[in-house]
């Protein structure tokens, strides 16, 4: 999601689908909307509890170990520096998401090499301790999977970003620290590959090795069922053929349903049921996509720390997808509304 590219808000339906690259609303009238997201607050961190090997942490286990570790690193992950000026983190560091994928990788992460250039000159090798944050968790998880991905060692996102920060009683800071760039990530990257399917390439020979992949989309039910592409820069709307729904979004700009109003993250053992019931369970392989790469680097920490393993992220999305549909229908077929009915339309 990239505020530049103009996403478009749309509200949540309800469902699944397999792929489409036409702009035309579905056909499935049998299809029901989702309840929107619970107003329960319930959470997937709990004070206290935080430890090294999870992912999202509280505000206060955080200021602890950034205080203890001189080699600690904080990224204020975004895109522009508006919400960074207004005020940040002691110490943090502005990343913006534009530092790890343009539009002409197709908004997918860089390459290696110039992942790795990037996590340099903000200081960051492979055992630095990186602590990310931001105003919109899916920029943080973006920001902290491409570390993630590279290799480096204990990567962190503080959960409810800087609003949690504030209530845990902690200032925040208009000055930019000075870092000094490390000369040499520290190992071979990337360190963690199987995490990561980049391309519709890469996903289709994915795929192939392993037939039992289910390929999950977390985007909205609007999306999923082909009623809007969720971006005003892509026309087509749809869903990559065999696609099945992970519920995480009410529109192109929210994980609403992993997510509490402060942003923090929730329990989310209700939304994995929702989930198993499109055949998305922790005992099979599962890759993770959306429209251009953020939603579901969310989603996959979300289910990494619940205790979730063989799992990656699908990096090209909807994006690439239809984009790759539109020269090669065939090789790249696409579905439009509610897979699970019969007036859904295979295009090919």
């Amino acid at each position: 999601m990239h505020w530049t590219k103009k996403i478009l808000a749309v509200c949540g339906l309800a469902s699944f689908l397999l792929g489409a690259c036409q702009g035309q609303s579905s056909t499935a009238s049998d299809s029901t909307q989702p309840a929107p997201p619970s107003k329960e607050e319930t959470h997937l961190v709990k004070a206290g509890e935080s430890k090294k090997e999870d992912i999202f942490v509280d505000a206060a286990w955080a200021k602890d170990q950034i205080d203890q570790q001189d080699t600690a690193k904080i990224l204020e992950a975004g895109y522009g520096d508006a919400a960074y000026k207004k005020g940040h983190l002691p110490g943090a560091q502005l990343m913006d998401t534009m530092e790890i994928e343009t539009e002409e990788s197709d908004w997918n992460l860089l390459t290696d090499d110039d992942l790795v250039k990037a996590f340099l000159a903000k200081g960051v090798s492979k055992d630095t301790p990186l602590f990310v944050y931001g105003e919109d968790v899916n920029a943080a998880s973006r920001v902290a999977f491409a570390a993630y991905y590279l290799g480096v060692d204990e990567v962190h996102i503080i959960d409810g970003g800087k609003a949690a920060w504030e209530k845990a009683g902690y200032e925040l800071t208009e000055e930019s620290p000075q870092v000094t760039a490390a000369k040499d990530f520290g190992g071979d990257y990337p360190g963690r590959p199987e995490a990561y399917i980049k391309t519709s390439d890469d996903l289709l020979a994915a795929k192939e090795s392993q037939p039992n992949l289910v390929i999950a989309s977390v985007r909205s039910w609007p999306e999923f069922i082909g009623e809007t592409s969720g971006y005003d820069y892509i026309d087509k709307a749809g869903e990559i053929k065999g696609a099945v729904w992970a519920k995480a979004s009410e529109t192109a700009a929210d994980v609403n349903y992993l997510t509490n109003e402060d942003g923090t993250i929730r329990e989310p053992q209700a939304v994995f049921a929702d989930w198993e019931e499109w055949g998305i369970s922790q005992d099979k392989p599962v890759t993770f996509y959306c429209g251009t790469g953020w939603r579901n680097t969310t989603a996959f920490f979300v289910a990494k720390q619940a205790g979730w393993h063989d799992i990656s992220v699908q990096d090209g999305g909807w994006y690439e997808w239809n984009l790759n549909h539109q020269k090669n229908p065939s090789k790249y077929p696409v579905q439009v509304g509610d897979p699970r009915g019969n007036d859904v339309e295979i295009l090919d």
